[in-house]
C-alpha cells in the first residue's frame, strides 16, 4: 500500500489521523500528528499484512465494519503438504510473516474464497487438495480441490496442502 504524507491544519492537531477517505475500500493507518494519509484503494491480490489480500468483506457479512476495510489475507505461499489435519492446524498457528502471528488454517468458507480468487492471490497447486479447519466429526475434516473447487470430506490422517490465512 502506497502512502504519501501531506501537511494539514486541524483544530484537533494532536493524535493520529485515522483515515482520509479517498475511495470506497480503505484500511486504517495511524499517521504522525499534523499529517493525513493519502491512501491507495486496496484490492484482492495486493500485498498487505504479511501476505496477499484474498478477500474483502462486504456489507452484511461477518467482519464488515462500515467505513473500514476488513477481510482475509492469505500467506504468499503454501506451507507444503501436511501428513495429517492436526499437523496442518499446528503449522498454520505457528506461522509468522512480517511480524504477524495470528495465522490459522482457513475454514471451509474462507478456503472457498481463496479458491475463487486463486489467480489474483497466486502460488496455489491447481491439481491438489487443500485442508480447511472445518471438521465434520472426530475422523473427518473438509478439504477443497483447487482443480475444480469441489469440497470433500477427508480422513484427518490424509495429506493435503496448507495455506495459512489471517483476518485484518
Amino acid at each position: 500500500m502506497k502512502t504519501s504524507m501531506k501537511p494539514f491544519i486541524s483544530k484537533a492537531g494532536k493524535g493520529l489521523a485515522k483515515i482520509l477517505l479517498i475511495g470506497s475500500v480503505l484500511a486504517p493507518l495511524p499517521v504522525p500528528t499534523g499529517y493525513a494519509a493519502v491512501q491507495q484503494q486496496l484490492k484482492i491480490g495486493d500485498s498487505y499484512g504479511g501476505g496477499k489480500i484474498a478477500y474483502i468483506f462486504n456489507r452484511g457479512e461477518r467482519g464488515f465494519v462500515e467505513g473500514e476495510t476488513h477481510g482475509i489475507v492469505s500467506a504468499k505461499r503454501d506451507l507444503g503438504v501436511s501428513d495429517t489435519w492436526s499437523k496442518a492446524i499446528a503449522r498454520c498457528k505457528a506461522y509468522q510473516a512480517n511480524g504477524y502471528r495470528n495465522w490459522h488454517l482457513p475454514s471451509k468458507d474462507e478456503l472457498d474464497k481463496l479458491y475463487a480468487n486463486r489467480r489474483s492471490i497466486g502460488g496455489f497447486k491447481e491439481h491438489h487438495y487443500y485442508w480447511s479447519s472445518t471438521e465434520s466429526d472426530s475422523n473427518d475434516a473438509w478439504d477443497q480441490s483447487f482443480r475444480d473447487g469441489s469440497r470433500n470430506l477427508a480422513y484427518k490422517l490424509d495429506a493435503d496442502y496448507i495455506r495459512p490465512v489471517r483476518t485484518f
